[in-house]
């Protein structure tokens, strides 16, 4: 018997028995019951969001040499003054680990897209700043990323399709007690009938 140290034993995960096994198939093919049944729409959500992205993707690195990822980080510098921030501020609007976004970066400054230098108001921080190159690539790669954006999603919605799509987004998003939920729920059939009017016109 293997010895941890000299007198404690390494215990060892005890074999499971067929009848172990048998049980433990049995309910992970109910548990893959109740998640094929109950996830059907989120499924759907995933693939979309998915497949729409990768088209995305594909398009922008294909037409601009210029990944996804580094146009979402020239898009979130633009809306700030001077197209500059600090590291951690851009860490949070993109949503990536400290170490994500600083691998990013790093190449997005070998590429000349961006400068990283020490802050000026907290030598402890990193500030990013667009360079001339940068704004040039992300000018040239809006036009064609709002074409595919309304040929992939945009264009396939009616008005009643992206007001009623508006409205279950910023119910995932928002943070409501459920009365003011409900009293939201009770609004939509306004807000679907005026959508549907205007698009009428």
């Amino acid at each position: 018997m293997t010895l941890k140290g000299r007198n404690e034993p390494v215990r060892q995960s005890p074999r499971p028995d067929h009848a172990s096994s048998a049980e433990v198939a049995g309910e992970l093919e109910e548990a893959l019951a109740r998640l094929n049944h109950q996830t059907p729409l989120w499924q759907s959500f995933l693939a979309t969001h998915r497949q729409i992205v990768e088209q995305l993707a594909d398009e922008m690195l294909r037409e601009h040499q210029l990944p996804l990822e580094w146009f979402d980080v020239l898009v979130h510098l633009a809306d700030l003054p001077g197209m500059r921030a600090h590291q951690k501020e851009l860490r949070d609007r993109v949503l990536l680990s400290e170490s994500g976004v600083s691998r990013l970066l790093v190449r997005m400054e070998k590429a000349g897209l961006i400068t990283r230098s020490t802050a000026d108001d907290d030598r402890r921080s990193v500030e990013i700043a667009v360079t001339d190159d940068g704004r040039a690539a992300l000018l040239a790669a809006i036009e064609s990323h709002l074409q595919l954006v309304a040929s992939l999603f945009s264009d396939r919605l009616t008005a009643t399709d992206q007001a009623a799509l508006s409205w279950v987004l910023s119910k995932l998003l928002a943070r409501t007690k459920p009365d003011c939920d409900a009293s939201r729920e009770a609004e939509l059939p306004n807000k679907l009938a005026l959508a549907s009017k205007m698009a009428s016109r």
